[in-house]
């Protein structure tokens, strides 16, 4: 009898937490969709999406968010608690969406930017990592202005266009995102000219990427409206779930073990230099963590993609940016991603970056290059030094910060390159067998190896 009543006693409480999940996802309310005028949108990259089959819109959303405060202390852990706190807060932000125009291109997964707004306006940060990945493979890709700052800076910018605009404060920006992907569930007929998305992956770079830490430890427990996410360039913790929350965040967390869906940290060599903490991850049937040796928080190609739609003049570092193509191993994670989460396929673990153990610091080979962590041909192969350090004689602050956070490329001289290799085809066959290797091991996709012995081909080695 005792054995029967444990089994009903199971029985109920999993048909509460299924409802009570269920009522959870119920709870998100709904948004209201409205199309924008056509063209001229902040970040519109229609002019090259066109020919590329790719539609670039923007929308506005808005209702009523809600705000979250934490039930008990947020740990290290990351097994973080919140509840509504309130849910009557009015809001009007623009969401970009950009697509396949013909429907059979799309492979059913909607990309949800959290725009980053560390420069004062909204940046397209992770389309402009990924953005040929995106286009190879057919995603969907929607862009969210959650955070007044963002907003403020496209009203700046074009104040006709969004004085409509209503964020007054980031407390909302977690319920937005989850209102936004209810939405293009919902309401993608508008949204996704038709698609129908079957799975809806958040992603965020620095700033953006710690919220996301917030939200994938407290808030998605609740709401359940995410399917995978990609954090990318995190700080140790995230942030308060609410600025009127007395419950601070620990001074560093990870992605809590027991996740409902896959979470993948990416974190370039300069992220895990100034924020060690995020080494601390430890990978499980939800959780992956990968440092790529040699690459920093911003580096060329992210920045000659932003330039794309930049307002502002081009940066001068004192020293040429950093040239690791961090951005394929970015590729990368996304495909292992969509595996994951559709098949169930885990994704490859990756070794940390080697530090010293009396102190912790990042060791390096006599180059100059990091030792450990995942590693790309660029530095297994090396025909630089690949640094943390950079600087501008700009007096303007978003230039200091892009030059401080670009990192550099220190070229190797003509005669380092010929006592590393006798030929240029030696340089290319040690490359080619390094960018074998990444692509076994699953830190390249074929098509970004393919382009990797293309550019191999051309290197300045002496002859």
């Amino acid at each position: 009898m005792k054995t029967f009543i444990h089994r009903a006693q199971r029985a109920l409480a999993a048909a509460c937490l299924a409802a009570g999940a269920a009522s959870a996802l119920a709870a998100v309310p709904q948004a209201a969709i409205q199309p924008a005028p056509v063209g001229g949108h902040f970040l519109d990259r229609s002019a090259a999406l066109n020919p590329q089959g790719y539609t670039d819109r923007e929308f506005w959303i808005s209702g009523l968010a809600r705000t979250y405060r934490a039930s008990s202390t947020l740990r290290s852990d990351g097994r973080w608690s919140a509840y509504v706190y309130s849910s009557s807060t009015p809001y009007n932000t623009p969401l970009l969406v950009r697509r396949p125009s013909d429907p059979a291109r799309f492979n059913g997964i909607v990309i949800l930017e959290w725009l980053n707004v560390s420069s004062g306006y909204v940046l397209d940060i992770d389309w402009a990592n990924s953005r040929e990945e995106f286009i190879r493979q057919g995603y969907a890709y929607v862009g969210l202005t959650n955070q007044k700052t963002g907003l403020e800076g496209s009203k700046e910018k074009n104040p006709s266009r969004y004085a409509q605009g209503n964020l007054p404060n980031d407390d909302i920006s977690y319920d937005i995102l989850s209102q936004t992907a209810k939405a293009i569930r919902d309401q993608y007929g508008v949204l996704l000219g038709g698609l129908v998305p079957n799975k809806i992956f958040a992603t965020g770079h620095s700033q953006s990427a710690i919220r996301l830490v917030t939200y994938a430890n407290a808030i998605q427990p609740l709401e359940r409206v995410i399917d995978g996410f990609v954090i990318h360039g995190r700080g140790n913790s995230g942030f308060k779930l609410s600025s009127g929350d007395f419950r601070d965040t620990p001074s560093s967390t990870v992605i809590r073990a027991d996740a409902s869906h896959p979470v993948f940290q990416l974190q370039a060599e300069m992220d895990v230099n100034s924020q060690s903490e995020t080494s601390k991850a430890v990978d499980g049937p939800k959780v992956r963590y990968w440092e790529v040796a040699g690459s920093t928080h911003t580096d060329e190609y992210m920045l000659t993609s932003l330039q794309e739609v930049s307002t502002r003049p081009r940066v001068v570092c004192d020293k040429p940016a950093n040239r690791m193509p961090f951005y394929r191993v970015q590729n990368a994670v996304y495909s292992h991603l969509v595996r994951w989460s559709v098949n169930g396929v885990l994704p490859p673990t990756a070794p940390r970056i080697t530090r010293s153990t009396l102190l912790g610091r990042i060791q390096r080979d006599s180059y100059g290059n990091a030792l450990g962590g995942l590693r790309l041909p660029e530095i297994d192969v090396p025909i630089a030094t690949y640094g943390l350090d950079n600087s501008t004689s700009s007096s303007e602050f978003l230039d200091r910060f892009a030059c401080t956070t670009c990192g550099s490329t220190t070229p190797f001289t003509a005669t380092r390159l010929s006592s590393l290799y006798s030929s240029r085809d030696d340089y290319y066959n040690k490359y080619k067998a390094a960018a074998d290797r990444a692509l076994q091991a699953g830190y390249l996709l074929p098509a970004d190896h393919a382009k990797a012995l293309a550019e191999a081909r051309i290197a300045p080695i002496p002859r």
